[in-house]
């Protein structure tokens, strides 16, 4: 598919973070989209024709770790309020006043934290398969989430010494299947940061901060989100002011990966029905 994105990059006191844009569209919102865990910004480029079609400008990162950004291996550099900054930095580089912040799993993960700490600046949220606190607290084994964090924390020290002279850039877009593009991303990346990354959810609690939040949003999910349960979904929507839950009719977490004609039939009627576009 060609594409009219355009290779930025930002110059971040702990490496290089690498974005796309397109800003064809003068005087129209812009909209960032984030992916999601071992990914890129190629997640969303299907997306670009519906994009183009709502003449919408779009900003994709490559999040910290991913893709062709930095992937200094520091466990703290790979914490939410790090990615938060990393987009602050981007979007003020960008000099946008507000946006529509779109973000996938674990880039839903950065797009709360961004909203509830610069929720002027957003002008509306969707949240696709996105946990607003760590997932097990929901299933009840709560009691697994330190054990877990400590394990998965042991195996990313102890695969420090794992890297490869150059890393593939993958583009997940054209791959078949979900597993396979997961596969690939995964091997794109320092298992480490992977790793890093998924115990990070441990620390995953918006419970006190949602609140914050009073831009048109909308939380995305599947019928059946092996991650996100139907009554997390509904506390997400009663603590988010002006607030919905649509259901799309399949059983995956994987949304953005598998079925993105849809989720992004569901954005446009969301967009334009709350008049934001």
């Amino acid at each position: 598919m060609e594409s009219p994105l355009e290779q930025i990059w930002l110059q971040t006191p702990n490496g290089r973070i690498c974005y796309f844009v397109n800003n064809s569209f003068k005087g129209r919102p812009t909209i960032v989209l984030l992916h999601g865990l071992s990914a890129n910004h190629t997640t969303w480029l299907h997306a670009e024709r519906r994009l183009k079609e709502l003449k919408l400008n779009y900003l994709m990162p490559d999040l910290r770790g991913h893709g062709h950004s930095d992937k200094t291996k520091e466990r703290d550099l790979y914490r939410y309020p790090v990615f938060t900054e990393d987009l602050r930095e981007i979007i003020q580089k960008e000099n946008l006043s507000k946006i529509i912040l779109v973000g996938y799993s674990f880039g839903g993960f950065v797009a709360l934290d961004y909203a509830t700490k610069y929720p002027s600046s957003v002008a509306a949220l969707v949240l696709i398969s996105v946990n607003h606190v760590n997932p097990l607290i929901y299933k009840k084994i709560n009691f697994l989430t330190w054990p877990t964090y400590y394990l998965l924390s042991f195996i990313a020290f102890a695969l420090l010494w794992q890297r490869r002279k150059k890393y593939h850039y993958f583009d997940q877009e054209t791959e078949r299947g979900y597993w396979s593009s997961t596969f690939k991303g995964f091997i794109t990346m320092p298992v480490s940061i992977n790793l890093w990354m998924l115990a990070e959810t441990a620390n995953l609690d918006f419970r006190g901060e949602v609140g914050k939040i009073s831009c048109p949003t909308l939380i995305l999910k599947s019928s059946d989100d092996p991650f996100l349960s139907g009554r997390e979904a509904e506390d997400m929507r009663q603590k988010i002011k002006n607030s919905e839950i649509f259901v799309l009719k399949t059983p995956t977490h994987f949304l953005a990966s598998k079925h993105q004609n849809e989720v992004m039939d569901v954005i446009t009627d969301f967009l334009k029905r709350r008049k934001i576009v």
